[in-house]
């Protein structure tokens, strides 16, 4: 991203100022809190191209689906209304679709769960390898069985990597405040290092034990990234997994394992620290030489009794009886001390022989000291192969987690079908689907599965659908409606992510991004109204929306005036059916609306079902029995009283508000009469038996 003009590389190449502005920042972060030199020396930097831009630089329709790497887009807003990781109650997994499907053994395969869950993939072959895969995994049940209690064994190696990353760095020896750090429980520390590296070898002695359980029956894999994730590199033309066996061994050989536990204190093998065993020589060199200088002066002086002694900075004095001193002592020979009957001495000699022990010993302590960093930095020099190997069973451990769901859902499941995007135009087939995060309904019914269908024009999909890229939804209040919604956009996600769907059938084109507009509040820090927050959501819609999109609305318009509502709600609605012509779910109480495009053949109209017994002018005696299911044509009412009653307002104000209610029904009614009879006449349509039976209604 620097200049290719500045050989110093300090001017920002072109469109770059703001990403190494960003990278400034981050930086300055990082420093402050002490750990930018631990991850800017992983050199981990992946240029960010944000997905729009992608969409855009795409020539054709099928490009984009085309890429190995495209993603589905799932921006905040749908994360939150889909709750696809957390729910809008208290925040928690309960009741999310991640809560649903992670069933994962390893701590980074749940981390890649949650990638997987916010960037579904959109190539049709990719997903339909997947797909393959969980077929492949679920014919091996038994090998699954004993591949999840291996998988149960693995510590967090993605972070100990990085751990053992941080504290091998060079950098900690040098300048780094880990230098001038003073650990009073150093022993305890350098326990805990030690056990962490020791577990990450561990680890990754058990994935070559997965490797060798799954050896036998990767040839039979028709799934790709099955193959590439238990297949050895060096063995399989397609695998990725690289051969561990002989860096493990190497490992092993290092150091004595139980004492370095024990101690807190990594005592290297020979051959295995350079450093270490150049001083170990040394030090065995010089006391050679010491030893064979002592002989030498026991021959000198003619006396075997002669020995060395000392202590630390004393050491190596020799001790020389008096009988022997009396003579004539060889003048190098300096005194030290004495002691009854002996006498001490040294000379140069014994100084420089010293001198040289005490630099190998001075050198062999020190290599044991930066032993534990200079070891861990070893390992990590083979850092790719380590993390290969976490990468691989991460996807590995994802996907028997989505095989898991798809052998035992609490339901039927299907196989999704993925069609091409340059063999159909874009469509959306799902057929006794259910809700995947809702198995029992409030009152303890089974959850009633739903046909949903979008664009589809084939025979075999709706004789009814007419291929309607947008589906207007009606039905009482609290029939289920935006239950339908969520239920349509989690079945897409959970199809493009390559897994099995609760459905009888499910049969889509790819879907780029999934929008939706579900819920109501506001922003009161911001300064944005619930209104102006439905509008900015929708906004985005209008802006980012592809023929590829899935638009989910849920009552656009309801938080201003009836006609200011119904306006916005028609003209988006006319936008995204006949301009845009995305895959629309779009709920609504305005009756007038629906009848507005009742005729439009780029609109279906449907609705949740109900049954009204004991219908009559007194709304508080009726009964409705939600029948939550999904059918053609709209809904008369939304029989709002039913939910007031249910909410416990007094009996006299609901029927109050209901005798207002026939009042403005009876106003409505009139003034569409009275139009209609304008336009008849405007037009000079002289129709007198249609004449006269507007005037009767009137």
């Amino acid at each position: 991203m620097t200049s290719d003009s500045d050989s110093l590389a300090l001017t920002p190449g072109d469109k770059s100022e703001l990403a190494l502005s960003a990278l400034g920042a981050c930086i300055f972060y990082m420093k402050k809190c002490l750990i930018d030199q631990e991850l800017l020396s992983m050199g981990n930097f992946e240029e960010y191209v944000p997905v729009d831009m992608d969409i855009e630089k795409a020539t054709s329709s099928t490009s984009f689906f085309a890429k190995t790497s495209q993603r589905m887009v799932l921006d905040g807003v749908t994360l939150t209304n889909l709750e696809l990781l957390q729910n809008g109650t208290n925040g928690s997994t309960e009741g999310t679709l991640l809560e649903k499907l992670d069933t994962c053994f390893t701590p980074f395969g749940k981390r890649l769960l949650k990638q997987w869950l916010c960037a579904p993939l959109c190539n049709p072959y990719s997903i339909n390898d997947r797909l393959d895969a969980l077929e492949d995994l679920m014919a091996i049940p038994e090998k699954l069985t004993e591949v999840g209690d291996l998988l149960k064994k693995l510590p967090d190696l993605e972070r100990l990597l990085s751990k053992i990353h941080s504290i091998g760095s060079p950098l900690k020896s040098q300048n780094h405040p880990d230098s001038r750090a003073v650990m009073y429980e150093e022993t305890t520390y350098s326990k805990k290092k030690i056990a962490d590296f020791l577990s990450a070898l561990e680890g990754f002695k058990v994935m070559r034990e997965v490797i060798m359980v799954m050896d036998d029956a990767v040839d039979g894999f028709k799934s790709n990234i099955l193959k590439q994730v238990l297949a050895l590199k060096d063995k399989h033309p397609k695998g990725r997994f690289p051969d561990l066996s002989s860096e493990l061994k190497r490992w092993d050989t290092s150091f004595d394992h139980e004492k370095a536990r024990k101690t807190g204190v990594i005592t290297p093998k020979a051959g295995f620290d350079p450093d270490y065993d150049e001083a170990l020589r040394d030090i065995k060199t010089a006391e050679q030489n010491l030893t064979d200088y002592l002989e030498k002066q026991r021959k000198r002086l003619g006396c075997k009794s002669i020995v060395y002694w000392g202590t630390a900075k004393n050491r190596y004095q020799m001790e020389i009886p008096e009988s022997v001193t009396e003579r004539n002592l060889p003048e190098e020979y300096e005194l030290k001390s004495t002691k009854k009957g002996y006498k001490r001495y040294w000379t140069k000699t014994i100084e420089k022989l010293f001198g040289d022990l005490v630099n190998a010993e001075e050198r062999r302590d020190a290599a044991l000291k930066d032993c534990m960093r200079r070891l861990f930095y070893n390992f990590d020099k083979n850092c790719k192969e380590w993390q290969t190997a976490v990468e691989c069973f991460a996807v590995l451990d994802v996907l028997m987690c989505f095989a898991q769901y798809s052998r035992g859902g609490d339901g039927p499941v299907s196989r999704p079908v993925i069609a091409l995007p340059d063999d159909t135009s874009p469509f959306l087939e799902l057929r006794g689907s259910r809700h995947p995060c809702i198995t029992k309904t409030f009152f303890g019914d089974d959850f009633i599965p739903n046909d949903v269908v979008i664009g589809c024009k084939e025979e075999d999909c709706d004789e009814d659908n007419n291929g309607a890229s947008c589906v207007l939804v009606t039905g009482p209040n609290m029939g289920g409606k935006s239950t339908l919604l969520r239920q349509a956009g989690l079945l897409v996600v959970m199809a493009q992510l390559g897994c099995y769907v609760p459905a009888e059938v499910c049969r889509l084109t790819p879907v780029d991004r999934v929008f939706t507009r579900l819920g109501a509040s506001d922003r009161i820090m911001a300064g944005e109204s619930t209104f102006f927050v439905e509008l900015s959501e929708t906004s985005s819609i209008l802006q980012h929306a592809t023929e590829h999109s899935l638009v989910l609305l849920d009552e656009l318009g309801r938080g201003t005036a009836t006609f200011d509502g119904t306006a916005i709600a028609s003209a988006v609605v006319k936008e995204l059916s006949e301009r845009t012509r995305c895959r629309t779910l779009f709920s609504t109480h305005y009756h007038s609306l629906v009848e507005d495009y009742s005729h439009t053949p780029a609109v279906r109209l449907g609705h949740m079902a109900c049954m009204v017994e004991n219908e009559c002018e007194d709304p508080s005696q009726e009964t409705i029995t939600f029948l939550y299911k999904f059918i053609q044509g709209a809904c008369p009412k939304s029989y709002g009283f039913n939910a007031a009653r249910l909410a416990n307002i007094p009996d006299d104000i609901i029927q109050t508000g209901h005798r207002k209610a026939r009042e403005f029904e009876s106003i409505m009614l009139s003034v569409k009469i009275f139009r209609q009879l304008n336009t008849l006449l405007e037009e000079h349509t002289w129709d007198l038996q249609a004449i006269n039976k507007l005037l009767e209604m009137l």
